[in-house]
């Protein structure tokens, strides 16, 4: 899959005794869209995405159709090697967040705890913008964690940004 899919998850049926047919099966269900891409394999059924909101529509799809027989394993970053030397890089995200006033700090200072860089920040009487970016790793999570401080009334657009070198190696179980 492509590397401007940073992000996936895989997909297994628990009563299926061939998961290939499971994902082909699968397969057919899911939406057609430039933010997703999808493998069938022995193991199952892969969705590569966008971003983490992307990975929504297929997920809650597949959750509709099968029910609790379906798994879906958390979400992962796509780590991707650097065709220069054999080094490997992270996707780098940038984010654009629109919210009330009341929640500019609060949003502020998550990003920072996540690590991100704040590219810019503007807040008035009316509505609070940060831009930032930062590495994907950091951002897992954040669409639910942004919903809970601002209790769902925020705006925020993410895309990948760039790939950037990784001093330390993936941690264990990182897609590759």
């Amino acid at each position: 899959m492509s590397a401007r899919f940073p992000i996936e998850r895989s997909c297994t049926h628990q009563a299926e005794r061939f998961q290939l047919a499971f994902a082909r099966r699968a397969l057919e269900l899911m939406p057609r869209d430039e933010a997703t891409a999808f493998r069938s394999g022995a193991d199952g059924l892969t969705i590569a995405a966008e971003t983490e909101m992307a990975l929504q529509r297929p997920v809650r799809l597949l959750e509709e159709v099968y029910g609790a027989a379906v798994r879906i394993s958390p979400p992962k970053v796509r780590y991707r090697g650097c065709r220069q030397s054999d080094r490997i890089e992270q996707p780098i995200m940038g984010l654009r967040i629109l919210c009330a006033p009341v929640n500019f700090e609060p949003i502020r200072e998550d990003l920072r705890r996540r690590g991100a860089s704040i590219l810019d920040a503007e807040v008035n009487r009316r509505f609070g913008i940060v831009r930032a970016c930062a590495p994907l790793a950091q951002l897992l999570g954040y669409p639910d964690a942004l919903d809970r401080i601002t209790g769902g009334r925020d705006h925020l657009v993410m895309w990948l940004s760039h790939y950037e070198r990784l001093d330390d190696p993936p941690p264990a179980g990182a897609a590759a």
